[in-house]
């Protein structure tokens, strides 16, 4: 199991990246090999044609969001893959939307040992008022920049800019609903790199970061334009040259930042910018000029708790608030605006216990074993067969699987991990696609796809259930369950958490779904949560305890003046927030019967009901 290192609240803050963890693919996965495509690896020759056709492969054959049930993957196994232009989320096909394609999915063997290198002085990188990117993810509608660039995912790789392309952008990513960047090392020479991460074309979110290092760089991290929203955790940034992180209007959702720079660490515009930023370690390096504060902002609405700040003149500066925000004994304990709470007064956050999402990984494949091996006409059958097996790994390879039947997680499974994988169920048949039952480690659905119009997942026992990178139509609790549960970058709804289990979600997507999305009998804690259409976003009943930071609320219709954003009977609830869509939301809280209505407040930095 990768070892994870947990920052203890306030006295520090960020849990640093990973250095990169070794991936063994298993045998008859469905991946596409980027050296059966003709890439080399060797660090010499050039590769970016070779990668390109592996990834036109996949688009043409195996699938993306709109055209086929299920997207492919592309492998990279340890090399150095010298390119000397961008590599696209695109298809041979350039007669439709120009061969724009969702579902990109990059996965290296191994972070620090899985290198695209773009050459020394590449031809269309010179120019810094220009940027060009190595790796750039797109919308397949409309073509290119859009709001339909779905399942975007880069995962355990480095990518490098050369020396001599100060116009070098390293990822372009444009990702909506859910797609991760993950375990990646972004890194540019001194002189060398425009933008590490770039997310400035419409419109970048919901999706989540998490575990990646920059280091280099005009700018680490940006994030433009007013929607939708992106998720951050265990961010590292080292040694930008004029910023860390810079959002002129966007929602940032960021836990576990760790920047060490002679600039500002966080630069925010106005409108409709957003912080929630908490368990965070900002340092000034040697260098820095007088006066430099480590969050500046324009106006923007912030929730800010528990940022350890080291050598800057202060940790914020409100330039439209004429409000300076200064740490006490080195640690900014909380600080929001603006804030509204039931009692009157200042409002305190609620501070539920966090816990990291769980993850299990080996790399020996002695402990994994394929559905291919235990063949049956349901496929059910076979994920049940391989589960019982005892091994701790079940692996679905790539493609598409009509079950009949409900599969039970149980005994001594760590992770079923699905390649990109789409499991089904009868439609309307109600047949939930996962059962968690009895005790024992925690278990993780990663990288699946359920339908939406079955796809339900059943919490019934006391083991640990985690979700990664999955669609699902459903969450729901048995009675009596008390396993905890854990979803990062998912999107399905409802979600409903039972009297007694505590809930950890990150980048959080629920759309188009039943009234309400979520509803909490327990405790619920989310960073990153985007929902659309217009519904109650949270329904906290008797006994709750919920808390969203950083949240966007997009209802897109017109809200009738009596409908809830949130409802609270009896419970307490903590959250920090933004709306958009262009049709608000005026009761935003329905609490114990009482409506709250904040008509000016399009932003929240914190409401506290209870």
């Amino acid at each position: 199991m990768r070892r994870m290192l947990v920052g203890v609240l306030l006295a520090v803050a960020a849990v640093a990246p990973s250095e990169g963890y070794q991936f063994n693919l298993p045998p008859g996965t469905g991946v596409i090999n980027v050296k059966d495509h003709g890439a080399k690896g060797d660090g010499i020759a050039d590769d970016t044609e070779a990668i390109r056709k592996a990834i036109a492969f996949v688009f043409d054959n195996q699938g993306t969001y709109w055209r086929y049930s299920h997207q492919g993957v592309v492998f990279f196994p340890a090399g150095t893959y010298k390119v000397s232009g961008p590599i696209e989320s695109r298809a041979s096909d350039r007669e439709w939307m120009n061969g724009w394609r969702s579902g990109l999915f990059l996965l290296g063997e191994n972070r620090d040992k899985v290198v695209i290198q773009l050459a020394d002085n590449a031809p269309g990188y010179n120019d810094k008022a220009n940027p060009r990117p190595v790796i750039k993810t797109g919308s397949e509608w409309p073509a290119g920049d859009g709001n339909a660039a779905f399942r975007h995912n880069i995962i355990n790789l480095t990518v490098d800019v050369g020396r001599g392309n100060p116009g070098a952008v390293a990822i372009d990513y444009l990702c909506h609903n859910r797609g991760c960047v993950e375990d990646v090392l972004l890194r540019a020479p001194e002189g060398s790199g425009f933008c590490g991460l770039e997310m400035t074309r419409p419109w970048p979110g919901p999706a989540m970061v998490k575990r990646v290092e920059v280091q280099g760089f005009d700018h680490a991290i940006r994030v433009g334009t007013h929607q939708h929203g992106m998720t951050f955790e265990h961010i590292k940034i080292r040694d930008p040259r004029v910023s860390g992180i810079e959002s002129p209007d966007n929602l940032l959702a960021i836990r576990g930042l760790d920047v060490e720079a002679n600039v500002t660490a966080i630069v925010l515009g106005g409108g409709q910018a957003m912080l929630a930023l908490l368990d965070s370690a900002l340092k000034a390096a040697p260098g820095t000029p007088a006066g430099t504060v480590a969050i500046q902002s324009k106006g923007a609405s912030y929730y800010l708790r528990d940022v350890k700040v080291e050598g800057y003149a202060a940790a914020m500066r409100d330039e439209a608030n004429d409000k300076t925000l200064q740490p006490a004994g080195g640690v900014l304990g909380f600080a929001a605006h603006p804030v509204f709470s039931t009692k009157g007064g200042e409002p305190q956050p609620l501070r539920l216990p966090i816990k990291e999402t769980p993850e299990f990984h080996s790399e020996n494949l002695a402990d994994w074993v394929s559905i291919k091996d235990f063949p049956a006409d349901d496929p059910a059958d076979s994920l049940q067969q391989a589960i019982d097996s005892g091994k701790p790994i079940v692996y679905i390879p790539n493609g598409r699987y009509d079950m009949k039947k409900t599969v039970i997680l149980r005994g001594n499974v760590r992770k079923v991990i699905g390649f990109a994988a789409q499991l089904t169920t009868p439609e309307g048949s109600d047949i939930p696609t996962f059962r968690v039952e009895g005790g024992g480690p925690p278990v993780t659905l990663e990288h699946l796809h359920f339908d939406w119009q079955a796809g339900g997942i059943v919490q019934a026992g006391s083991k640990p259930l985690a979700m990664r990178h999955v669609d699902f139509k459903s969450l729901t609790t048995a009675p009596g369950a008390a396993g905890d549960i854990f979803t990062e970058d998912t999107m399905g709804r409802p979600i409903i958490v039972g009297p007694g289990q505590s809930y950890w979600g990150r980048q959080v997507n629920c759309e188009f779904g039943d009234d309400p999305l979520i509803v909490n009998h327990g405790n619920l804690w989310i960073l990153g949560y985007k929902t659309e259409w217009q519904m109650v976003c949270l329904d906290n009943r008797k006994g709750g305890r919920a808390e969203l930071l950083g949240a966007l609320f997009y209802p897109l219709e017109h809200v009738p003046r009596d409908a809830p954003m949130f409802r609270n009977e009896g419970g307490v609830i903590s959250a920090c927030w933004r709306q958009n869509g262009g049709t608000p939301y005026h009761t935003h809280l329905l609490n114990n019967g009482e409506p709250s209505h904040l008509q000016s407040w399009w932003a929240l930095g914190l409401l506290h009901a209870e």
